[in-house]
């Protein structure tokens, strides 16, 4: 049995839970994180990267998870490819990879980071988090948009074609 290493670790817990064969009715669950082996999963890697990182750098970690967890479903419901696309760059690499980079860090050298930058390594983490969360929530944005076009066009159908009021030959 080989020993996994961090960025496996953390690629498995920021991954979906692989799809058990069933029937083959393509429902989303309400929560795919919460599934059991999501669970067990989490639990591990809680206890095991939790002491590992600041617990305000966690609180986003687990925030950022929670928002693409709901994001691809809503993304994949309204088939945008593109925006999946991005999600499961922002799940697959670049989270984990920010993670990866600061835990690699000992914490006795991380003072170095604070004389070179004048800002402390939990702080540039928590910054860079902070920009992960800020672009999940332009795509939350993008998403919502599209569902308030989607209205305003069937909202201008609905007056266009059922509008009995006007009179089609009378004054304007």
């Amino acid at each position: 049995m080989t020993k996994k290493g961090l960025f496996d670790s953390l690629r498995d817990f920021f991954a979906s839970p692989q799809p058990t064969p069933g029937p083959a009715v393509e429902e989303v669950p309400d929560d795919i994180w919460q599934s059991p082996e999501s669970r067990r999963r989490e639990e591990k890697l809680t206890a095991e990267w939790r002491e590992k990182l600041p617990t305000s750098s966690w609180e986003r970690v687990v925030l950022i998870r929670d928002q693409i967890g709901e994001l691809e479903r809503a993304a994949a419901t309204r088939k945008m490819q593109v925006e999946l696309d991005e999600l499961g760059r922002i799940k697959a690499t670049h989270l984990p990879t920010l993670l990866k980079s600061y835990i690699e860090i000992p914490p006795d050298h991380r003072a170095e980071v604070f004389r070179e930058t004048g800002k402390s390594a939990s702080f540039l983490l928590n910054e860079s988090l902070d920009k992960l969360l800020a672009r999940l929530r332009e795509i939350g944005s993008q998403l919502a948009k599209g569902d308030i076009n989607k209205f305003a066009e069937n909202i201008r159908f609905v007056d266009l074609y059922y509008d009995q009021s006007k009179d089609p030959f009378g004054p304007v």
